[in-house]
């Protein structure tokens, strides 16, 4: 079983700020400026997401994570200490890797990026299975215990069900699907498909398989598809979906996926932090 978890909370929160200012409420644009989405507190407990993420870590007994932040990452120092003293745990280790910006475009490059970032500055994940996930989204325990458990193949996506996220077919286009075989096993995964080309993605089942970047990879075998992985020419990012395709080129049999039926929260726009009890 992996016991460490990669968390990607690099990134700027550009969705959340603009939908932020177009809701036009002032208390949500100034936490949406003030701290990164993934501290923001939720709910009557006000407990950030990133909180409750790794309490969900906890739970599916992972003892080592990693939080991948953009250099100016105070506040996540403040986190660290906050709730490591706010909760009862002996064994759990949070560190801090930066994820820093393009020499050129001065912006976060990615979340294949954010990974290689993690595994230089600690390269002990060069050499060992880890658990990847996105700063923005609530993972249950289950689902992180399902990927820190995998041991089929090298790599492994945890993919939703398009249904059960309850999303239209206009958001889900904005993930990556996955095609995979008869062994699960996957083809093919392509980030941000047309909604002309989401029933080609159905598997035998009928059933939409969303990648919300929760997986585990192989260090070993993992690193080289993220130092090959190359800019995306629309979106001027590495992605993750780019390098499991890298991978896939090297062994068409290392990855595998999971399919799971849940809701899934996410941090994607302003309008987001309501849904949080």
């Amino acid at each position: 079983m992996s016991n460490t978890l990669v968390i990607m909370a690099g990134g700027r929160s550009s969705r959340m700020k603009q939908s932020a200012a177009e809701l036009n409420d002032k208390t949500l644009m100034a936490q949406a400026q003030s701290v990164h989405k993934s501290l923001i507190p939720l709910g009557p407990s006000q407990t950030p997401l990133l909180s409750r993420l790794c309490l969900e870590a906890a739970k599916a007994n992972i003892r080592e994570i990693i939080v991948v932040t953009s250099p100016e990452n105070e506040a996540f120092l403040s986190w660290r200490t906050d709730f490591l003293n706010s909760y009862s745990f002996n064994d759990l280790n949070i560190a801090l890797a930066i994820q820093f910006p393009s020499k050129e475009t001065f912006k976060p490059m990615g979340t294949a990026d954010a990974v290689l970032q993690a595994m230089e500055q600690y390269p002990q994940l060069q050499k060992q299975r880890f658990v990847i996930a996105n700063g923005d989204n609530l993972y249950s325990a289950q689902a992180l215990s399902l990927a820190a458990q995998h041991r089929l193949s090298d790599h492994a996506l945890i993919n939703y069900e398009a249904k059960a996220l309850g999303y239209d077919d206009l958001r889900i286009s904005a993930f990556a699907l996955v095609s995979v075989d008869a062994q699960d096993r996957v083809i093919d995964i392509v980030e941000k498909p047309a909604v002309s080309m989401l029933n080609t993605f159905r598997d035998a089942n009928g059933y939409l398989r969303v990648s919300m970047n929760l997986c585990v990879v192989n260090g070993p075998s993992f690193y080289p598809a993220l130092q090959a992985c190359p800019i995306n020419a629309l979106r001027g990012e590495k992605e993750l979906p780019e390098a499991f395709r890298i991978a896939l080129k090297a062994d068409r049999s290392s990855v595998y996926s999971y399919l799971i039926h849940q809701a899934l929260p996410d941090l994607t726009s302003a309008a987001d932090l309501g849904s949080f009890s």
